[in-house]
């Protein structure tokens, strides 16, 4: 699915919005590109460190894209059309539970890439993904990607670790969404959040942050407000920011560390 804005609601009136203006300067320089699209380099960190060689092998198939907020990429049980590897974009992969919420069991950003598991596990898409972050990203075709693959093992090999970070993470996610409290989980996803895309001011509903927690919005609110008077958060009609990222870091669960070491 190329673009679908299912939701686009803006902060509502029980979360205020603290107003902040933010020039982004931590984000990663723009990848460079020729006028057909076409990328030569890239900000991703999986394709910023492949060997040249193997990086030349990719290249002709690799295209920039922009990914929308709330723009689904895959749903689940769909098929497999494109391979994402973000740059400023941050992506939540989703699972719906018994009652209809969804909860968020992946994330990723300009570390890793998205897509893999469905090659390499399955013919269809397990989860629904999700674009947390609007942001740029670099797209190929899956089923030209098996094909370099299977005829590069070279280039298979360098991809195996996100593989093993991918179950790692989805791991670690079970137990921090079984164990910890909503307030913990909420820190360390903005933390794993502001890591993946580089943004001082992220661009979140407290709609969508319930959504990817697996809880209710008035309980979200109500966290919120609790992080904003401890001076943790602000918060405005421009996005959330982190006001005091060692204290955030202290609130949130052990999970963080964990999840971050692998990056």
């Amino acid at each position: 699915m190329e673009r679908s804005n299912i939701y686009s609601h803006s902060f509502s009136d029980d979360l205020e919005y603290y107003s902040h203006n933010s020039s982004d300067n931590s984000l990663r320089p723009q990848k460079s590109r020729t006028a057909s699209g076409a990328v030569t380099s890239s900000s991703n960190h999986l394709l910023g460190a492949m060997p040249a060689h193997l990086f030349e092998v990719l290249r002709p198939s690799l295209r920039s894209v922009f990914l929308e907020e709330n723009q689904y990429l895959y749903l689940q049980d769909g098929r497999l059309d494109y391979l994402y590897f973000p740059e400023t974009a941050v992506l939540s992969e989703l699972r719906t539970l018994e009652d209809g919420r969804m909860v968020e069991i992946a994330i990723t950003g300009n570390e890793g890439a998205i897509g893999f598991s469905a090659m390499f596990c399955s013919t269809r898409v397990a989860n629904c993904t999700q674009v947390s972050q609007a942001g740029s990203a670099i797209r190929i075709d899956s089923r030209t990607f098996e094909r370099m693959l299977r005829l590069n093992p070279d280039l298979a090999s360098q991809f195996s670790p996100l593989i093993d970070h991918y179950i790692r993470q989805i791991s670690q996610r079970a137990i921090c969404n079984m164990y910890h409290s909503v307030k913990e989980r909420l820190c360390t996803w903005l933390l794993m959040v502001q890591d993946r895309c580089g943004k001082e001011t992220l661009k979140l509903t407290h709609e969508q942050i319930a959504r990817i927690l697996g809880v209710y919005r008035p309980s979200v609110t109500c966290i919120a407000l609790e992080m904003r008077k401890n001076k943790l958060i602000n918060y405005s009609r421009g996005g959330l920011s982190i006001r005091n990222r060692a204290k955030l870091e202290s609130s949130a669960c052990g999970c963080y560390l964990e999840m971050a070491a692998g990056m």
